[in-house]
């Protein structure tokens, strides 16, 4: 007995072991590039070009981040201008994807047709999400060029609404779906509309599943690199994405400034997700279990 007890105990030890070892090498392995990224920012120009690369900074500087001429918040730096149009695109794509997509979504969660429509209309839905960006790029870019949209942040939403909103719909009608729908019925038995009911009492309960889609939504815009690229030609209107890659030239690679600005670009995404973190977490497992 004592001899099984110290086996299952030394087996327990072992795959506690094992667990921290997977992931501590897991969390270095996704975390390095980032640590590379951020000391690259922080190494002069003699240490950066240098043959034998260090992993710590044998003297920090910021000039990549403040210098008035080199840094990327020096006065004639337009970073500042692709910072504010990412976060433009972003937030007002994200709201409009979640205003539309939550009664597309509910719609289809609730109002049942025959034959099984409703799901096979999701799939429809879905699969226009599933379509390569390259594929749709060039039409995307004749058509805003027709509309008089090319080079502005209006064609980066329609472009951005268009795409995501797929993704919205899909997400969103799973967390409606598990709402019981009794609670809905009940308010309308007592005289609420169901718009009202909708608004007053399932929304409050979907919130969770607002917030994982809309993580999900403003990284996608975020990090989106196809279309500004193409619909976007000058720097007062590029986006994060487009605009760090003209750090990249045919001349040369500002390797220094286009650190800086990575790292810089990370932490709205980073400061956003660690907020909603707790409503992140609620909104994984209300939309992974289906009753």
């Amino acid at each position: 007995m004592d001899a099984s007890v110290k086996s299952f105990k030394r087996k327990e030890l072992g795959m506690k072991i094992f667990r921290a070892c997977f992931l501590t090498v897991t969390v270095l392995f996704v975390l390095f590039p980032l640590y590379w990224m951020f000391i690259t920012s922080l190494k002069g120009e003699r240490e950066l070009f240098a043959n034998v690369q260090t992993f710590f900074p044998r003297e920090i500087t910021w000039q990549y981040y403040f210098d008035p001429v080199n840094g990327i918040f020096g006065a004639n730096s337009p970073f500042l201008s692709f910072f504010i149009n990412s976060m433009i695109v972003s937030f007002v794509s994200m709201v409009l994807c979640l205003v539309i997509g939550s009664y597309a979504a509910y719609a289809l969660a609730r109002f049942k047709m025959k034959n099984n429509r409703n799901e096979k209309l999701s799939f429809l839905i879905l699969t226009a999400r599933m379509l390569p960006p390259i594929v749709v790029v060039i039409p995307m870019y004749l058509i805003m060029q027709n509309i008089g949209l090319l080079n502005t942040l209006w064609s980066m939403l329609i472009v951005y609404i268009g795409f995501n909103l797929p993704f919205v719909i899909w997400m969103l009608k799973a967390f409606f779906e598990e709402i019981p729908v009794e609670l809905e019925e009940s308010a309308m038995v007592d005289g609420s509309s169901r718009m009202r009911a909708y608004h007053s009492i399932i929304l409050p309960l979907v919130i969770p599943g607002f917030v994982a889609t809309s993580i999900f939504t403003v990284i996608l815009t975020w990090n989106e690199f196809l279309f500004a690229m193409f619909l976007l030609n000058s720097t007062d209107k590029m986006t994060l994405p487009a605009g760090i890659s003209t750090f990249i030239t045919q001349y040369q690679t500002n390797w220094g400034a286009l650190c800086a600005a990575a790292t810089v670009s990370v932490i709205p995404v980073l400061f956003f997700s660690l907020l909603v973190q707790k409503h992140l977490v609620k909104g994984m497992t209300l939309g992974a279990v289906k009753g």
